[in-house]
């Protein structure tokens, strides 16, 4: 069986049926977001690239539900802090990593 891409990981999250694209663009949009967002905190591209890694794809999850059908009336105004505490985690793992 192949594996889920990260789009029909998110839309399950969301509950939208795979079969449905009328929000792909959107989510390909704010998939693509986060994982800039996340190499430029530090994390290496390959990582925040690869759909396997349990903290980015959890990172990717937050990300998109924060943002996904926003609405510019302020009604999101932060990332949730269990985004920043995610990061912090993989920045870190990566670092050790590294030693």
């Amino acid at each position: 069986m192949p594996s889920e891409t990260m789009l029909e990981k998110v839309k399950k999250a969301l509950l939208i049926p795979t079969s449905e694209t009328y929000a792909d663009d959107e989510l390909t949009l704010h998939i693509a977001s986060c994982r800039q967002l996340l190499i430029t905190s530090g994390v290496p591209s390959e990582i925040a690239g690869a759909d396997t890694d349990p903290l980015v794809q959890g990172l990717i999850l937050i990300y998109v539900k924060t943002y996904f059908g926003f609405k510019n009336d302020g009604s999101v105004k932060e990332l949730p802090s269990g985004f920043e505490t995610l990061l912090r985690q993989l920045c870190l793992v990566q670092a050790s990593e590294e030693v």
